[in-house]
This record gives structure tokens, sequence and C-alpha cells, in this order.
């Protein structure tokens, strides 16, 4: 469940009698399409090829026999509301458990939206998963999500943020303010000098140095071979096939259309130490969707990410917390906040609550909403 998307007013209309949630089906995309453009007030009537390969490749690919996508349609056939959901497997102290993470969370604005919003988070959270999982969800998701019996992991709906160039930051303040923007970019040469001097000022502890660890190329096969190691024993992780996480890889890759995705597989020596996924946007902050380490190696992948950030341009470096990180994070000089949306989450079993309510789980971005969402080729 994503940030649902609506329009603040809710029209009166006629008693929906024979409406239904049921599975989405291929010939359901152009309708789902057209509730994806009206709840995100998208006016350009983007190409509904890129609709259907989007849907297809995300939502129809990935289904099973028993986890499907969900839309609300209308007893005049009309489709009024859409909820993307894709399968996970996740593992816990050896066992296996089914997981669905759910996406594009859309309700159409001139339809029942609270009525179609409820029933369709109800169908979800009724499936057949062990464990269902909303990571991108806003107050009107949550509450919705709490109502139905779910609940919010708080430890994993916290953020930290690692700033690289702290005038460039603070500038960035300004530039959200009419009145001081001018002064913004007369400021802009002094923030780049102060900056420069920052990272380098021995004792800073803003210093940024080339780590000893090295960055090679990130690849599915040999991030998964240490995936295992990198989990540790008595923590919930997404487990993956190989095809399934080149996928994914490819995914964030369509990103790079509009930013620079950052991602390395970090090495010390032979060994492989982690490695991170992130994506540096527009706005100077690089988006960490996965950092995968142990907290042995943890201080070492998070040098090699900050120092790569830093070279390509980015004035900090946020992501979701994961609590086995939480100390060395803190010694880097990192900023701990609320800010960002929440992980929902409902289960059937008491471990699976326990272990992520508890933050003992390697769940991250990259698993969950972050790689799913929809990227038009032609933004306007």
């Amino acid at each position: 469940m994503t940030a649902i998307r609506f329009a603040a007013t809710v029209r009166s209309r006629p008693r929906l009698g024979t409406a239904r949630v049921r599975p989405f089906e291929e010939s359901d995309i152009p309708q789902v399409a057209d509730v994806h453009r009206a709840a995100f007030r998208r006016d350009d009537a983007s190409d509904l090829a890129e609709y259907r390969d989007y849907f297809t490749q995300v939502f129809l690919d990935t289904a099973d026999h028993r986890i499907s996508s969900l839309v609300f349609q209308e007893s005049n056939g009309r489709v009024t509301g859409f909820l993307g959901l894709v399968p996970r497997l996740v593992t816990l102290d050896g066992r296996r458990y089914q997981a669905a993470v759910s996406s594009q969370f859309i309700v159409d604005p001139a339809g029942h939206v609270g009525l179609v919003a409820l029933r369709l988070a109800k169908a979800y959270l009724e499936g057949p998963q062990d464990l269902s999982i909303a990571d991108e969800a806003n107050d009107v998701s949550r509450k919705i999500w709490e109502g139905l019996g779910g609940s919010t992991a708080l430890l994993l709906s916290m953020y930290w943020t690692r700033v690289l160039r702290p005038a460039r930051v603070a500038l960035s303040f300004l530039r959200g303010r009419r009145r001081m923007a001018p002064l913004a970019v007369m400021a802009a040469p002094a923030a780049t000098l102060t900056d420069s001097i920052t990272v380098r000022l021995p004792g800073s502890q803003l210093r940024l140095s080339s780590p000893a660890v090295v960055a090679e190329p990130l690849c599915a096969g040999r991030a998964l071979a240490n995936s295992a190691a990198a989990g540790g024993d008595g923590i919930l992780r997404v487990e993956y096939d190989q095809a399934a996480f080149q996928a994914l890889l490819d995914r964030v890759a369509v990103r790079a259309r509009d930013g620079r995705v950052l991602s390395a597989l970090v090495k010390s020596g032979s060994a492989i130490a982690g490695w991170y996924i992130a994506y540096v946007g527009a706005d100077g902050v690089a988006e960490v969707a996965q950092l995968s380490a142990t907290p042995s190696t943890v201080h070492a992948v998070l040098d090699r990410l900050f120092f790569d950030a830093w070279q390509a341009g980015a004035d900090s470096v946020s992501g979701r917390l994961d609590p086995r990180f939480m100390q060395a994070l803190s010694d880097k000089y990192c900023l701990f906040h609320r800010r960002g949306p929440w992980v929902l989450i409902h289960a059937r079993q008491p471990e699976l609550v326990r272990a992520l309510e508890s933050g003992a789980t390697c769940l991250s971005r990259f698993d969950g909403e972050w790689s799913l969402r929809f990227h038009p080729s032609r933004v306007r």
C-alpha cells in the first residue's frame, strides 16, 4: 500500500450495488492507466504502451496463483481503484514465509474514494500471504491499515541523513523560500568553497577521503552469494533468486533517465564487505535503497558510499534506518529523523511481527515499493 493518491473532495454517487474487488487482469490496464493519471493529476496523456509495459512487467509477470494485484470494479464495469501486489519470499530462523508488498495504491478522485480504498486494503490484508507490507505509506494509508488490524513498524519508519556539503544543504533551504532565493544564488560560490574545505580539513567531522575498500560493479549473482552472511541469524530478510534480483536492478537503472544511480559491490582485498544501491536526484540527495553489510564491515561500506556519493555531486545521503547499523551511522555523524513514509505490516505469525517491530530485519527499500515506482520516459 503506497501513499493513497486521490483528491481531497469526495463526490456523492449512487450506491455501488454489485461493485467488487477482483484480481487485476491485462485487459484492465487502459482503465488503470486512466486512474493513475487522475490520481497523480497527470495531464500529459502518458503513452498507454508505457503503462502497459510497466503494469505487465511489475504486476502481471510477477503474480503467482495465490497473490495477484487487485482492482475495484463498479457495478457498471468501470475500474476506479487499483492496488498492486508483488509476492516476496522471506526467511526467518531457517523458516520461509510468503509475503506480499503493495504499490501503486490509487483511487479515482471522482469515485467513492474512502469506500474504494477501504475495500481494496481489506481485500489485501485478507489475502493468503503470511506477511503484508506497505513501506511508502502516508498518514491516510496508516489510519486505514491500523483500522483493519495492521500495525506500524516505528523503528523501520525512522530515517538517517549524512550531510556531505553542509553549505549547499543550507542553501537548499533558502531556495525553498521565495524571499531568500536571490540570497541563495549570490551565496552559491562561497558555499562551494566552504564545502570543498570542510571535507578536506583535518579533524573535521565531515572529512572525506578515499576509502581503503574498493568498489566494483554490482551484479545479482555475487550479491546473492553474500546475502545470507550479511543478514545473520535471527534476522528477517527477503530471499531472491538471481533472475528476480537482477530484474529489480534493471528497474532501478530506469531511474538514470532523470538522475544518477549509484550501486557498487564493496570489497576489502578479496573479501566482499557488502554493497549499496542509491539514487542521486535533482535535489542533490543520494537516496539509499539498500545497504548490505555485517556489523564488522558496515563502517567500510558507509565510507565507500559517502565518498562515492560526494564524488557524484550529492549534497547529502539519506536512507531508512536499519537498527542493526544505528551505532555505525551515529559514528559517521548521521542525523536521525522521522521525515518520510511509514512502514506498515500485517502478519498472522507473531514471530514475524516481533521481528519487524523490533527491527530484527534487513528489509530494505529496494525490497519494497521503492523499486516498483512508475518512471515515465516523458516527464512534463
